[in-house]
């Protein structure tokens, strides 16, 4: 089969040997997968897949089952998304079959691509890890983002308003637009203002580091900060005083790295409690552009910008999608 890997930087279309399918996993092939920065991380060698797990780009793809493994409730011809550790950008994949999903009634299979990884993050992290409760408020730095666009969506489905940080005037007006209340643009006088609309009792950060001290100060008391990300620099000097006077609980999260069993759980939770939303007509895919494989130097490039609204999708099978 082929397969995207990324080699010094570049991406390359290249031949790999197909993975076999076993008991309890699904043969899916691929019609479109989601780009996300964890692709950009791996292609660049800073993010390398767990062990055990293949060197193929992509946690997230959208087609069809053409085979399945014993022990399988699936059936040859459904069509499924998946959350994956890896392997995504290729012409086939082979998943633990609970680790996919229908593909939401009336959506097509490049708009399913960029669902999995993204709404089961922001459920995780917003919803099972922060314990996430109506009326509670909500900040979400890089509001704009695959994560945030989900995040917003999910937040307004269940009564908590929510707030973002985001890059430009461009992307504020979109993150409105998905339910946001509002929010500010990224630079140290802007994001004081935050406190305009705090204190929060959830913080969803991707940036770590440079965000450290506002989010301890923008926080209410018994905050939850979860931090997914580093973009802003791993290292931060934090006011411990601050921490226990407002009780603040700090919380890493990963999702990537977690194990079978954990994944499976978690899909569960996001079939049972956000999927039928999709059907509602609460939730949409945020889906800015998609890429043709022979054009996936340029999707990696167009996500490295920091510019995108949402997410991107590379077509693996233009007759599928």
């Amino acid at each position: 089969m082929k397969a995207l890997q990324g080699v010094e930087g570049r991406v390359e279309w290249v031949e790999r040997p197909a993975p076999s399918c076993d008991v309890g996993e699904i043969r899916i092939q691929v019609a479109a997968a989601g780009l996300n920065r964890a692709d950009l991380l791996q292609c660049a060698g800073h993010y390398p897949p767990p062990p055990g797990v293949t060197d193929i780009l992509g946690l997230e793809c959208a087609g069809v089952v053409t085979e399945v493994g014993a022990g399988c409730d699936w059936k040859v011809g459904d069509r499924v998304c998946a959350l994956l550790s890896g392997g995504g950008m290729a012409e086939q994949v082979v998943v633990d079959a609970r680790h996919a999903m229908p593909v939401p009634e009336g959506m097509r299979l490049q708009q399913a691509a960029a669902l999995p990884e993204v709404y089961a993050t922001a459920w995780l992290n917003l919803f099972q890890l922060a314990a996430l409760k109506p009326g509670q408020k909500v900040l979400l730095h890089a509001g704009a983002s695959g994560v945030g666009s989900a995040a917003i969506q999910l937040c307004k489905a269940f009564g908590s308003p929510c707030w973002v940080s985001v890059g430009s005037a461009a992307r504020l007006s979109y993150c409105e637009s998905l339910g946001a209340q509002g929010g500010v643009l990224r630079g140290d006088e802007q994001l004081q203002a935050l406190r305009d609309f705090g204190p929060f009792d959830v913080i969803l950060d991707p940036v770590g580091g440079r965000y450290a001290a506002l989010n301890l100060d923008l926080l209410a008391l018994d905050g939850r900060w979860v931090n997914i990300g580093l973009l802003g620099g791993r290292a931060a000097e934090l006011d411990l005083a601050l921490v226990l006077g407002k009780r603040i609980s700090l919380i890493g999260s990963t999702l990537r790295n977690r194990d079978e069993q954990f994944k499976a759980d978690l899909l569960r939770d996001v079939q049972q409690f956000v999927w039928p939303l999709f059907a509602e007509g609460r939730l949409q895919a945020q889906l800015q552009r998609s890429f043709a494989i022979k054009e996936a130097e340029l999707a990696f490039a167009e996500l490295a910008t920091n510019t995108v609204n949402g997410k991107l999708v590379v077509v693996i099978d233009s007759s599928l999608v």
